[in-house]
């Protein structure tokens, strides 16, 4: 038996795109014993490129972040330190960052949020075969999405000749000084996966004529390696502690708030916004509703509707009001009385804004890019501040609802709803908005660290 399966600690690490979380979980007892999370600090964009939607990161400086974020885990810790029997990761999807032969980083990481395979986007989607070609990947791919980007920089006659993965993914193969893996919910995010089948798409790939080593896919909970003797003293750890193969950042959230079981719905509303469903069954993609069917773990899968917008939104209505004092001259107002005065005056409007319906897809969306927000239903009674903060949290929820309307055509109900997402559990009327909407009880999980404590709870198991 492997020494390290008797072992119940687990520690989980989730490469976001501002921030690194580590955290140490004790899988017997299902207990959160220590936490940390480190700001990302490792933009490498070009200023230049910047404001032409360049997104790049710089991997050795989040890999040293990593480090830094397991090394303070470890601290905590203290003696139980030497019970961690295995180490899981996640992070952000759809990026891409390039390996050499020693699995080292050969350039810097394009994020998910790089938008220059945006004008060649309908290219590469008629290159593959028309939408009609993506049926079976989940999904229609969009400008972020990995093999999106390595289109983008083969027709610049840039792409390097090196090894293509995750982001999360090249961190585990540094720690491991291994080639990377990936697990088939990180694989969803290139837009040639194949979710039905499970494999990378071999004909749609022929046709984009995308001729690179692309890493090979194992389970999730695989492990990828071992830490290395120089990886575990730089975090003060026992070396060759298995390193599990990076799931993704979505999927980890759900593991991490319980959500497993098929008829299980899952709502997360932070600076943007989804809602899942957890099914038995594969289900093609409603391009209509927006709909996504991604690969999920245990041979499941999770349909998802995501906004653009989401949480933000009343972020976004927090700056006009901003902007309407600074217009008076009065002084700025502090930003979380600002919060609480919106919240407040929202609590006490009747549900429903007395008629005034806020849209708030103030970015559009995947599936309607030129959708707009909107204010309907103005009347004398409800043009007030108190009314349309409560319209603009109840927008924040339709959205999601109606992404989750359109699952039940196919799924039927949900049995149980859980949430999670700063913007919903520190928002008490939001919680209770989503839970009438979708008319079911909200669950919150105990703790807010989903991501990482998912990427635990699934290594090593």
């Amino acid at each position: 038996m492997d020494r390290y399966t008797e072992n119940m600690i687990r520690l989980g690490l989730d490469i976001g795109t501002t921030t690194i979380s580590a955290v140490a979980f004790d899988a017997g007892r299902e207990t959160l014993l220590a936490s940390v999370t480190l700001p990302t600090d490792a933009d490498a964009t070009p200023p230049a490129q910047r404001a032409n939607g360049w997104a790049e990161i710089d991997v050795p400086g989040v890999y040293q972040h990593a480090l830094e974020a397991l090394r303070g885990v470890v601290a905590q810790l203290g003696a139980l330190a030497s019970e961690i029997g295995a180490i899981g990761m996640t992070g952000q999807m759809h990026g891409v960052a390039f390996l050499d032969e020693n699995s080292m980083p050969a350039r810097t990481a394009i994020t998910w949020q790089d938008q220059r395979g945006k004008e060649s986007l309908p290219a590469f989607i008629a290159r593959a075969g028309g939408a009609g070609a993506f049926a079976e990947m989940g999904a229609l791919p969009a400008a972020g999405y990995g093999a999106v980007t390595l289109h983008w920089l083969r027709e610049q006659d840039i792409l390097p000749s090196a090894l293509p993965c995750s982001i999360p993914d090249a961190i585990g193969a540094m720690l491991c000084h291994t080639a990377p893996k990936i697990d088939p919910t990180n694989a969803a995010g290139w837009g040639v996966f194949n979710v039905a089948k499970g494999t990378w798409d071999e004909a749609v790939l022929a046709r984009l004529d995308l001729a690179v080593q692309w890493p090979q896919i194992v389970s999730a909970g695989t492990p990828v390696g071992r830490l290395t003797r120089a990886a575990a003293q730089a975090c003060n750890l026992q070396p060759d502690i298995p390193v599990a193969v990076a799931v993704g950042d979505h999927p980890a959230s759900l593991i991490g708030s319980g959500c497993t079981r098929a008829g299980t719905a899952h709502v997360n509303i932070g600076t943007g916004s989804q809602v899942s469903l957890v099914s038995d069954r594969f289900t093609p993609m409603d391009r209509r509703a927006g709909v996504e069917t991604r690969p999920f773990v245990d041979g499941q899968f999770v349909l998802t509707g995501a906004s653009l917008c989401g949480g933000s939104a009343f972020a976004l209505l927090r700056c006009f009001y901003e902007t309407t004092a600074a217009m008076m001259g009065l002084p700025a107002p502090n930003e979380a009385d600002l919060y609480s005065a919106m919240l407040a005056s929202a609590i006490v409007t009747p549900a429903g804004a007395e008629g005034l319906i806020a849209d708030t897809r103030f970015d559009g969306a995947r599936h309607d890019p030129l959708r707009r927000a909107s204010l309907h239903g103005m009347t004398r009674s409800n043009f007030t501040p108190a009314h349309l903060n409560r319209a603009v949290l109840e927008g924040i929820a339709e959205e999601l609802a109606q992404f989750y309307e359109a699952m039940v055509q196919s799924q039927g109900r949900a049995a149980v709803l859980v949430g999670s997402g700063n913007g919903l559990r520190k928002n008490s009327l939001l919680q209770e908005i989503v839970s009438r909407r979708f008319e079911l009880p909200l669950r919150l999980p105990a703790w807010q660290e989903e991501a990482a404590i998912g990427a635990a709870m699934i290594a090593g198991g």
